[in-house]
């Protein structure tokens, strides 16, 4: 596609925004809640549309749009004094839909049919003479008159005449000449308007001399033209709009030219320019005139070489807004590459949290080891004096001949007189430089872990700014969704004679570009059977203390990772008795029937083929094509429940996935079971106090805001049927304490018990495609920095889970199958390298590790709660050994079970005894055989 067809499809995409104004105007005339204002918003959208469609060569599209604009200026200038029927509303919005349709043919690039389009604006325009009459040259003269000093005017004119500059400054180079001639006069015509609007004599003086210039110009030369006019139009339009109409110029002289001549202005040479006189001119110019000029000069290809700083006013330079079209598939795949760049950023972060953690770990053991050395050096020092340490008598001192050779003297020197170096001395000394030296790096690296923080944080920065740009362009206003929706509803009241009225909420709510083709029609489905069967009508209403007009109110909401849709009415409900003989015929045994929930019966209107109506209108029924709707609300992961109150009113709640690819979400812990939820689903984390909590037969509740919410634990209905190897995170979380999230509104809302809050990530959100039926709420998942893959959890949707029968049946297994537990070992040894070598097997063997360095903090571990299958220690360590170890733990009732297996280098059959006697259960000597180890611990562990 070449550029000047891409531009034509822009302006219908454009034109698209002008019909949905005009439609918005017209739909809410009827009750008066169209002011004047209004109406001057929907001429100047007729009249841009007009504008725009001759330019770009749509003919019967600005033919139509001309005639509908002048019956709107005639409801504009008679507005008050016009009674609105419904018959004069459906008329003008008619005629929006000849327009639209028109637009349509065009995108498709499909054979328009004249006669058929005249025919349709015959019946509309005709119509609207009947009721308004013709347009005429007085009502011109009027309508300019009635909008003097309103304010409005001048609105128009500098946001309209800036807009069609810089639109036909972008055209020039894309029209043929006699294109261009014709856009020419076009655009002069359309100028005119604004300034007489306006009042401003001097800019419609000076859109005439132009208009007439350009009629007589040569069409080689009606691009300079062009050109110069739309400079000199530009800088007029500033002026206006400065208030300095005498400046304005009223005639234009366009002289051609051609430069014979190439003029670099980036050489300076042979050009003499005085700047001390040029600044005094530049003094005495307006400064926006001066603005406006620098604005039509190449600015980049001009180099100036100052000799004095010269202050002038900054070039304005009009921006315009340029739209493109990309397809779908091209935005999915730039949404998973952002999705991808996301991940990586996190891996980044993490990666540079644990280079900084080890950066603190290397520096505190440098610290430790200059304590240490200066100890050393201390005590070296003191058993010299004291002569703990053998050092030689003599003293060897070196000097320098006259030829440049060297000897040693020996002298007899006192120690007290000159200071005697040993081997172990100079040993400590090199030490000591190596230490300097080795801290001299660590801060190095501290300086380059610093650097590189801000270089993240700019990429951070970066990223949210992009990611900002990636949800606009992805997502769509709810708007945009229901935009169609108040006409169908108006149309349908007229056309049944029934009142009803729509009321959207959550327009600004943003929704997957996706799934609008997958939502319009369940939204269209639900909306119709809510008019229909919802609503009743009017003399039933007021039987039933009803307003005579009814109302359906459809609402959108980002809650977590989900988008709620409502559509709320308040009609006759759905009567469950109706659904039930459905049921009943058949031939579902009336127990059963009995037995079943409000909402197991609301179900069944979902069934294929379902109904309770016996004869089938434009409209019925409200069960006829639920499974439709239910069908393809799945094909976007979506879901629909509905509740109901006869006689109130009905209310169908459908979940779709936010299915934008980036989310913050807050990580926490329970029972070390990590998961995320969405940070925008958290009502409060709140500390409690035991006496706070109350129980209800089987229920906890903690009260909140003067409200009683249910408190659970998920453990309790979390179950998992297979062994669950924790894998804590890394560093500290920033809430190690047990609190209570609070999620949900009003009557959802409830809480659950949370161990740790490790904070809020950006993260990158997965869908979690199984067969398997996964619990209530979890639908996602995310990916840490570090790899491991964490679940992303709707806590309003688990927690409603864990209480609904569903939920209890699939976890009603928990107590016939077995559940296998975590095989814990405890490793001590003060070798930090055969700790991690004995790990690295165990956890190959699917065992899970804790360490402790010496038997002091193996012993601590266990008596502050530790729970193992069984210990593995050295017999030599520091603070306490392996048999200190032993007596200690064995000493204590509730450890007299617990398997201690020793790993030793002392091989001899003394140590080995004195570790049976203490209670060991074996004893293994280094280097050991690892499979034997492992069949000993299997032995142990399955006991």
């Amino acid at each position: 596609m070449d550029r000047e067809t891409q531009i034509k499809f822009n302006f219908l995409d454009e034109a698209h925004s002008y019909l949905d104004q005009l439609e918005d105007v017209f739909l809410k005339i009827h009750d008066r809640a169209t002011d004047v204002y209004s109406l001057d918003l929907a001429l100047r959208s007729a009249h841009s549309l007009k504008g725009g469609a001759g330019m770009m060569g749509f003919t019967d599209l600005s033919n139509t749009a001309h005639r509908f604009e002048d019956f709107l200026k005639i409801l504009r200038l008679r507005f008050d004094s016009i009674t609105i029927t419904d018959d004069l509303q459906t008329l003008f919005l008619q005629g929006v839909d000849n327009l639209r349709h028109i637009v349509h043919f065009h995108q498709n690039r499909g054979d328009f049919n004249n006669t058929t389009l005249e025919i349709q604006n015959i019946a509309v325009f005709d119509g609207l003479k009947q009721f308004l009459g013709d347009l005429q040259e007085k009502d011109e003269n009027d309508l300019f008159a009635l909008n003097q000093g309103s304010g409005s005017e001048l609105e128009l004119f500098q946001e309209e005449v800036d807009r069609l500059l810089d639109e036909f400054a972008q055209q020039i180079p894309h029209l043929s000449g006699n294109e261009l001639q014709q856009g020419l006069i076009l655009l002069t015509e359309e100028l005119m308007v604004f300034s007489q609007m306006a009042d401003i004599a001097p800019f419609t003086e000076l859109s005439q001399a132009i208009q007439q210039q350009a009629m007589i110009t040569d069409i080689d030369n009606l691009s300079n033209l062009a050109e110069e006019a739309v400079n000199i139009w530009k800088r007029s339009h500033s002026l206006a709009l400065r208030g300095s109409l005498e400046k304005i110029p009223t005639t234009f002289d366009f002289i051609p030219f051609t430069l014979d001549t190439e003029i670099n202005f980036g050489e300076t040479e042979g050009l003499d320019i005085d700047l001390v006189a040029l600044e005094g001119e530049l003094n005495n110019l307006d400064e926006e005139f001066l603005a406006q000029e620098l604005q039509s000069f190449p600015l980049e290809e001009i180099t100036i070489t100052k000799t004095k700083e010269v202050k002038t006013s900054p070039p304005v330079i009009s921006e315009t807004v340029q739209m493109v079209r990309i397809p779908a598939k091209q935005l999915t795949q730039f949404n998973t590459l952002f999705g991808k760049l996301i991940l990586e950023r996190n891996i980044i972060n993490s990666q540079l949290e644990e280079l900084k953690n080890f950066a603190s770990l290397m520096y505190e053991r440098m610290m430790k080891l200059e304590e240490s050395q200066e100890q050393l050096k201390k005590w070296y020092d003191r058993a010299s004096i004291e002569g703990l340490i053998n050092t030689p008598q003599t003293t060897l001192v070196t000097t320098t001949n006259n030829n440049g050779s060297s000897s040693q003297l020996n002298s007899d020197f006192d120690i007290l007189e000159m200071d005697r170096y040993t081997d172990l001395h100079l040993v400590t000394q090199e030490q000591i430089e190596t230490i300097v030296q080795l801290k001299e790096v660590s801060t190095d690296i501290q300086l380059g872990l610093v650097d590189m923080q801000g270089s993240i944080s700019e990429l951070n920065q970066t990223t949210s700014a992009l990611q900002k740009n990636v949800t606009r362009t992805q997502m769509t206003p709810f708007a945009d969704v229901v935009k169609q929706f108040p006409r169908m509803m108006r149309d349908l009241s007229i056309q049944f004679q029934k009142k009803v009225k729509l009321q959207i909420k959550g327009e600004g709510t943003l929704i997957d570009r996706s799934v609008l083709d997958k939502l319009n029609s369940p939204l269209n489905h639900l909306l119709r059977n809510a008019f229909d069967h919802g609503i009743e009508p009017s003399d039933i209403r007021i039987a039933n203390w009803k307003p005579p007009e009814g109302k359906i109110i459809i609402s959108a909401v980002n809650r977590a990772n989900q988008t709620i849709i409502t559509i709320e009415d308040d009609g006759g409900g759905i009567p469950l008795k109706q659904i039930k003989n459905r049921l009943l015929s058949k031939g579902i045994p009336p127990q059963i029937v009995e037995e079943m929930s409000e909402a197991q019966i609301l179900d069944y209107i979902f069934e294929p083929g379902f109904s309770t109506k016996e004869q089938v209108t434009e409209l019925s029924g409200r069960g006829v094509g639920m499974d439709v709707v239910r069908t393809n609300l799945k094909e976007i992961r979506g879901d629909i429940q509905v509740k109901t109150q006869e006689g109130k009113g009905t209310t169908f709640t459908i979940n779709i996935p936010f299915s934008l690819s980036v989310l913050k979400v807050m990580l926490l812990e329970r029972s070390g079971f990590v998961f995320a939820i969405p940070l925008n689903s958290i009502r409060e984390l709140k500390a409690f106090l035991p006496q706070e909590i109350t129980t209800d037969e089987t229920t906890e509740y903690i009260h909140w805001n003067s409200q009683k919410i249910p408190l659970i634990k998920i453990e309790d209905y979390l179950i998992f049927n297979r062994a669950y190897k924790a894998n804590p995170l890394k560093g500290n979380p920033l809430l190690d304490r047990t609190t209570v999230l609070v999620v949900g509104e009003s009557s959802t809302l409830s809480s659950v018990y949370i161990d740790k809050v490790w904070g809020e990530q950006e993260v990158t959100v997965y869908p979690i495609q199984t067969p398997i039926d996964l619990p209530s709420g979890f639908n996602s998942s995310i990916i840490l920095g570090d790899g491991r893959v964490i679940p992303l959890v709707d806590p309003v949707d688990m927690i409603q889970g864990c209480f609904s029968n569903n939920f209890e049946s699939k976890n009603i297994s928990k107590h016939t199958i077995y559940q296998e537990e975590i095989k814990r070992i405890l490793i001590v040894d003060d070798s930090i390298n055969v700790r991690n070598y004995l790990a690295l097997t165990l956890e190959k063997a699917g065992y899970q590790v804790e360490e402790a360095k010496d038997g002091r903090e193996g012993v601590d571990k266990l008596f502050n709660g530790l729970s193992v299958k069984a210990v593995i220690s050295d017999v030599e360590m520091p603070r306490l050994d392996g048999y200190g170890l032993l007596e200690e733990v064995k000493s204590k009732k509730e450890f007299k079970d617990l398997p201690i297996i020793m790993l030793t280098s002392r091989s001899n059959e003394k140590h080995r005894k004195i570790a049976l006697k203490l209670g060991a259960i074996d004893y293994f000597s280094k280097p050991f055989n690892e499979q034997e180890l492992l069949n000993k611990l299997k032995l142990l562990t399955n006991k």
